[in-house]
């Protein structure tokens, strides 16, 4: 009777894997404990990927691929050579399956689709399988699991799951915290009842909050910090903070576990008042390892916030900013610009907001221009308005213009006010929060010194607003390019260089 199982990531068109993929882990970690045999394959790390599945196949039971939008051309080719070379069955899960799951459905590489959380549904069709029975629909339904019942995640079956406990995480947290730094991520809740318009979780009606229970969290962070000597736990939580008294119980726990490690979380702006984030509160989660809060700021501008239906205001912004600060907690804050809708007065709003909270010490930056992600309300609204085109096939989804154009960071699009003057925009205030490449990570005087420069040029800029005639950036990327070249060289004996859709989406 054939046992194994194999879960695959396809690579990304933008070569991009400082995450494990703890979706197929959670699904393996569900398998395995149902008695399967689960077998992690990541097609960016299998230079031989097609003999090893040609290996593989006849003693699978059933492949399971996970799909993000990037992921579409290589999941292609893999399932075409599976579909080839094999009878089995082929399963497809993750975000975009998720978003498109009558379309996934449709294509002959497809047997079943699996909608939202796999871990019941991956488990249940493999005892189907295995006892020769076939579901009488491609498409298996959204299911709330209880995230109580689910195993502790195995991360040790993900083959190079040591390759991402060791790899450098682009947050400014990295120069704060102990090194050599060993991270994973974790999930201690799903979903998030906020509404905002351009997120996935609306979309895939992911609003209803679940979660894990303190007790449950704080045993199995022990765990896996102990198992695989971590000094640092990243929570992947949508909105970690949804239910205070939780938070406030899992900080104590970990204060009364004394595990010496860091850890960082993502949260509402409008969550830091006396009832929620209060100092003490704050203080708390400090003294348990908090190093780091991702703020979903978005914009310095109302008009634009409201048209994303944030519900909070550029004051409450600058006062979760100022809070953090208070606590040595860096300010991990995201922007978008160019949203449909928005003004060049929106867009220099944000910008100005950026520059006065550089005041904050522990203020740190992420910003972008939008992407629309397919069946958001303002995604929406850009394909009735004939801006964008929405591919009505899984084929149709392997197109480098159309990835680009849904998932690209810095792209100039149709209904951008000024693209190119936000793509750069976007550029010199990431630099300037050295999120590409930290002081702290360069040993080299000369390579810091010129990495220096450029972060100071970065600074006047932003300050000056002036982001026109941009040499600097394409200088900056061969320091960089060359940097890594180096880096990888001397450390690894590899390098990963960008593929040409990142390419062309960073001109």
């Amino acid at each position: 009777m054939l046992n194994k199982i194999l879960l695959i990531r396809p690579a990304n068109v933008y070569n991009y894997n400082n995450y494990p993929p703890l979706n197929l882990i959670l699904l393996a970690s569900s398998l395995k404990d149902a008695g399967f045999s689960p077998e992690i394959i990541n097609s960016a790390f299998e230079p031989e990927l097609k003999s090893k599945l040609r290996d593989l196949l006849p003693d699978t039971l059933f492949v399971a691929i996970t799909m993000l939008t990037p992921e579409v051309p290589d999941a292609m080719e893999i399932m075409k050579f599976i579909r080839h070379n094999s009878t089995v069955p082929v399963v497809i899960g993750g975000w975009h399956c998720t978003l498109f799951p009558e379309q996934m459905a449709k294509s002959d590489l497809v047997d079943y689709v699996i909608q939202g959380e796999g871990e019941s549904h991956i488990v249940q069709l493999a005892r189907d399988l295995q006892e020769g029975k076939k579901s009488t629909s491609k498409i298996l339904d959204k299911e709330i699991l209880d995230l109580n019942t689910l195993p502790i995640p195995e991360y040790s079956l993900d083959p190079f799951f040591e390759r991402f406990i060791t790899g450098y995480l682009t947050d400014t947290l990295s120069g704060y915290v102990r090194q050599p730094m060993r991270w994973l991520p974790y999930e201690s809740s799903r979903g998030c009842p906020s509404e905002c318009t351009f997120c996935i979780n609306v979309v895939t009606n992911n609003m209803r909050y679940r979660k894990k229970d303190a007790k449950k969290v704080i045993s199995e962070v022990e765990q896996i910090v102990k198992k695989y000597q971590l000094t640092h736990v990243k929570f992947i939580d949508d909105n970690f903070f949804v239910d205070i008294r939780r938070v406030r119980e899992i900080c104590q726990g970990l204060v009364d576990l004394k595990l010496d490690i860091t850890w960082d979380a993502e949260c509402r702006c409008d969550y830091f008042n006396d009832r929620l984030l209060n100092d003490e509160t704050l203080a708390l989660a400090k003294k348990s390892g908090l190093i780091q809060l991702t703020l979903g700021i978005e914009s310095g501008s109302q008009h634009t916030l409201d048209l994303m239906k944030k519900h909070i205001t550029p004051e409450q912004a600058e006062f979760a900013v100022k809070k953090c600060n208070q606590h040595g907690i860096i300010a991990r804050s995201s922007f978008m610009l160019e949203l449909p809708g928005e003004t060049m007065t929106d867009i220099l709003m944000t910008i100005k907001f950026i520059n006065t909270m550089r005041k904050y010490v522990w203020f740190s930056c992420g910003i972008g221009t939008f992407r629309p992600y397919p069946k958001c309300e303002m995604t929406t609204r850009l394909v009735q308005d004939g801006f964008l085109k929405e591919p009505s096939t899984l084929e149709e989804w392997i197109s480098p213009d159309i990835i680009n154009m849904y998932t690209a960071a810095e792209y100039l699009r149709p209904w951008q006010v000024d693209g190119k003057y936000s793509v750069s925009a976007a550029y010199y205030l990431n630099m300037e929060s050295s999120t590409r490449l930290g002081k702290h990570q360069i040993e080299n005087f000369f390579d810091w010194l010129k990495n220096s420069l450029f972060i100071y040029i970065a600074k006047l800029r932003n300050r000056l607003m002036f982001y026109r005639f941009t040499v600097d950036i394409q200088l900056y990327k061969r320091f960089l390019e060359g940097y890594y070249l180096r880096k990888g060289l001397e450390e690894k004996g590899e390098c990963y260089p960008l593929s040409k859709t990142q390419e062309k989406a960073n001109e």
